[in-house]
């Protein structure tokens, strides 16, 4: 049952003289447990004991080549555990950014529908009512800024359809006479 532990332990003084790296917990864990009073086992009990031994020594290697090189297995919004009213808003940051990455998808509007369900659900009626105006506020903003633009479009074409031309420039086009030929046909009568 010794050898089984021999490996990491031989291995642990020169990781952490090397790079420097304090131990693990894991590794903690397994440096201080003591070894029990022998009794007989069974079969099946020693090689559950080698199996337990065995993964405790993986996660333990594991662990320690994660530090080694600086590999953090929690990160971003997986992370953090947000308790000030500046938490929550670095982390609504970080949902934004990761949300929004796919709002060019065709599931886009019915995935927020479905999440602003499932999360408001618990809510009370006072803060739904608050999230309900907001939501009606961009809604009503959004329409404003589309009809904006329609008129936009619509003030540069005439309702017949075509362009507006006075005579003098429709004249211009055809003589480059400058005015002198519309001025000729006035004397007429």
């Amino acid at each position: 049952m010794e050898q089984a532990g021999v490996g990491v332990w031989c291995f642990f003084p020169f990781l952490v003289r090397v790079f420097n790296v304090p131990p693990s917990p894991c590794v903690c864990s397994l440096q201080l447990e003591a070894p029990e009073e022998q009794k007989e086992l069974t079969p099946e009990e020693q090689l559950a004991d080698k199996l337990r031994l065995k993964k405790l020594q993986e996660e333990s290697d594991l662990e320690l080549a994660k530090e080694t090189f600086g590999v953090n297995s929690t990160c971003g919004i997986d992370a953090m555990n947000p308790s000030s009213k500046d938490d929550f808003t670095e982390f609504g940051k970080l949902l934004k950014e990761k949300i929004t990455q796919y709002e060019k998808s065709l599931h886009y509007a019915g995935f927020l529908e479905a999440l602003l369900r499932d999360v408001c659900i618990s809510l009370e009626v006072d803060d739904l009512k608050k999230i309900t105006n907001t939501l009606t506020v961009l809604c009503s903003e959004k329409q404003k800024q589309e009809k904006n633009k329609a008129k936009k479009k619509k003030k540069g074409v005439v309702p017949g359809g075509g362009l507006k031309a006075t005579m003098k420039d429709d004249l211009a086009d055809y003589g480059g006479y400058d005015g002198e030929y519309v001025q000729d046909f006035e004397d007429f009568m």
